[in-house]
């Protein structure tokens, strides 16, 4: 028995080895000892295969007897294999070229008793099946592309969407929020709660309570968190780069824009310029901290530091400096250490934030970016923000947030680098989201750190495998 016969009577065997239905005729067929001629085979064996490919599916088809049993299962790689209780004529043997994307080949394996046919599926896709008849067939639809939307009222004022896609066979998978101003408030949050610090979106979302959260600014090592941050009035973090951003204006309207900042300090010494907030010194800046930094500045002794309360100098360090509500403080280095040395405590002190219009009345902002969608248009700015190829250079799991046209406000996760869904270009992303009816939407941190929470729950799936710690989320909190 050569190689090819030994595989063949295997792949048989595996066959009759799921198809119950088949070894209980075979098993009958003993007990009855009935003599199976090769003119009885050949009238109930399975004579006609044949398949057709249209955009949506590829369809095969079996012309079976009366009395034939089947049975169809897809295995945990795809493929789709069927028994039948019959043989298969021998012209079959060698297999069949379908020449699809999505089937490329059936495999067929026969003796003179029973028989399989392997469906080779590419990328695990779902199948239908039915009977059609006069005379009687079986069908079976392996479907190529598909997108659809699950949506689910949770709450008056929240609804989740749980997106579904494949496209040439590119698998796309995203968690979805829409949630209405009218029963809920946009709310910040830090890792630490009150201070800068790293957590899972799931802890952010259990410090205040929300309804649902997601991940949103940009982060380094340490503290260090790229953007402008405003929360219930007070700034938080800057950015040197003018980028956008998600907020909510004085009279509660969202809002999304480029956020810009730029700080002054006048003193009678002469003004410099601020390098930052709450980021990390370097030799030669002027550096502003504030209680949500932590509990003090943790700078070594190279500069000097005035502590500022009401625009008065009430304290002067030359580093590690306490920080406490009410109070900001000016940490100079090299030139900026130069201008303003001299000074005592009690004399004047001014420290200028400014950020643009409307900006600089809103209560809070997350800045992060780049813009995807502007009025409706895929509109991305990730050139003139400066957004690296990190962000913009391949597929990836995505975040954003975006304005609908009614005015509610939509939270986005989309899955990437799995399996379930291979993630998305920026401009792929912006394009679904217009699908999704929104109006403007900014980008925010995305790869591993991309996570949706819904009542506390994590409803994506995060690339990492795990939650990824990151310095803050955007939640929306029940008035």
């Amino acid at each position: 028995m050569n190689l090819k016969k030994i595989f063949i009577f295997m792949m048989v065997g595996i066959c009759l080895f799921q198809l119950p239905v088949a070894n209980a005729k075979n098993n009958s067929a003993k007990n009855i000892q009935t003599k199976i001629t090769t003119e009885k085979i050949e009238k109930s064996m399975i004579n006609s295969i044949r398949f057709s490919k249209a955009s949506d599916k590829v369809r095969v088809v079996f012309d079976i007897n009366a009395d034939t049993k089947y049975d169809v299962k897809q295995q945990p790689n795809g493929d789709i294999m069927v028994d039948f209780s019959e043989p298969i004529n021998k012209q079959y043997l060698s297999g069949i070229n379908v020449n699809d994307d999505t089937v490329p080949f059936l495999e067929v394996y026969s003796d003179d008793k029973t028989s399989c046919v392997v469906i080779k599926v590419t990328d695990n896709s779902a199948f239908d099946m039915g009977e059609l008849n006069n005379p009687r067939r079986l069908y079976i639809d392996v479907q190529k592309d598909y997108e659809y939307s699950i949506t689910k009222k949770l709450e008056p004022g929240l609804t989740q969407i749980s997106y579904y896609s494949k496209k040439s066979g590119v698998k796309q998978h995203a968690q979805l929020v829409e949630v209405s101003p009218k029963y809920f408030k946009f709310v910040p949050v830090l890792g630490g709660g009150d201070k800068m610090a790293k957590n899972t979106v799931s802890a952010m979302s259990d410090y205040v309570n929300a309804a649902v959260a997601e991940n949103a600014s940009y982060f380094g090592s340490g503290k260090d968190l790229y953007g402008v941050t405003k929360i219930a009035g007070d700034l938080v973090s800057s950015m040197y780069l003018t980028r956008t951003g998600f907020g909510v204006l004085a009279d509660g309207t969202p809002y999304i824009g480029d956020v810009s900042y730029s700080g002054i300090v006048q003193s009678k010494n002469g003004d410099v310029y601020v390098s930052g907030l709450n980021g990390t010194r370097t030799s030669d800046s002027v550096m502003l901290y504030n209680q949500y930094y932590g509990k003090s500045t943790g700078t070594d002794n190279s500069g000097i530091e005035y502590v500022v309360k009401d625009n008065k100098i009430v304290k002067i360090n030359s580093g590690n400096s306490l920080l406490r509500p009410g109070e900001i403080v000016v940490s100079a280095t090299g030139n900026g250490k130069n201008i303003l040395s001299g000074l005592n405590v009690g004399d004047d002190l001014v420290v200028n934030q400014i950020l643009n219009t409307p900006w600089d009345s809103a209560t809070d902002i997350l800045g992060a970016g780049p813009r995807l969608v502007k009025n409706g248009q895929v509109d991305i700015t990730s050139s003139i923000e400066q957004i690296g190829p990190d962000v913009t250079g391949a597929r990836a799991p995505r975040t954003a947030v975006g304005i609908l046209k009614n005015g509610n406000v939509l939270f986005a996760v989309l899955d990437g680098r799995q399996a379930h869904s291979k993630g998305m270009m920026l401009d792929e992303f912006a394009r679904f989201l217009i699908g999704m009816e929104v109006v403007d939407a900014v980008n925010f941190d995305g790869g591993g750190s991309s996570e949706l929470v819904i009542g506390g729950k994590i409803v994506n799936s995060p690339s990492d495998g795990m939650e990824r710690p990151v310095a803050t989320a955007l939640t929306a909190v029940r008035r």
